[in-house]
């Protein structure tokens, strides 16, 4: 996929969580606050997030996971079920991590070969995300003590929603102009 095009989906998924939080905060609200402990969105996120990680594995041509290339499909199956009965607790925030950690993989390799220097708005928050992805793999209950902190600050989780809604307007502007 070009650059500009993950700049346009980046900054649409931006677009529409900011300007969700900032015109209902206390609805977005009460659904983020239950999001870490839903277990319909633990189950579905992490069966994208095994499957997603499945195909990194099998599209990377690593030579070390050549000879174990036609067991990865079976080893995503038998992953899934036993991440849901082992990491039931925050399995969404777990799941959300693991998204964060590898959707930059296809937009680095994108962004490097791009000539304009604005890519690298896009380099920074691919790595941000990464780096975020890696806090809630590794500590999934800091994202239900960011949630629950923003309930008690709906001003500040406005306020956020706003921040998240102009940059995903940077980012559709960026893709629309100088990332083409």
């Amino acid at each position: 996929m070009p650059l500009h095009c993950w700049s346009y989906l980046l900054g649409l998924i931006c677009l529409v969580i900011g300007i969700s939080i900032a015109w209902a905060p206390a609805r977005m609200s009460a659904i983020y606050k239950a999001l870490p402990r839903n277990k319909a969105a633990g189950y579905i996120l992490s069966t994208i997030a095994w499957i997603w990680a499945g195909v990194a594995l099998m599209t990377m041509g690593l030579d070390l996971l050549m000879p174990f290339q036609k067991y990865i499909p079976f080893a995503v199956l038998a992953c899934i079920p036993l991440t849901w009965l082992w990491l039931g607790n925050l399995l969404s925030c777990r799941a959300i991590g693991a998204i964060l950690t590898l959707f930059p993989y296809e937009l680095l390799h994108v962004a490097r070969v791009h000539t304009s220097p604005w890519r690298l708005v896009l380099v920074t928050l691919a790595y941000l995300c990464i780096v975020k992805g890696m806090i809630l793999l590794l500590y999934p209950w800091k994202m239900r003590q960011a949630i629950d902190w923003l309930n008690g600050h709906l001003s500040v989780f406005r306020l956020a929603g706003v921040a998240h809604a102009l940059l995903g307007a940077l980012l559709i502007a960026l893709g629309a102009t100088v990332l083409r």
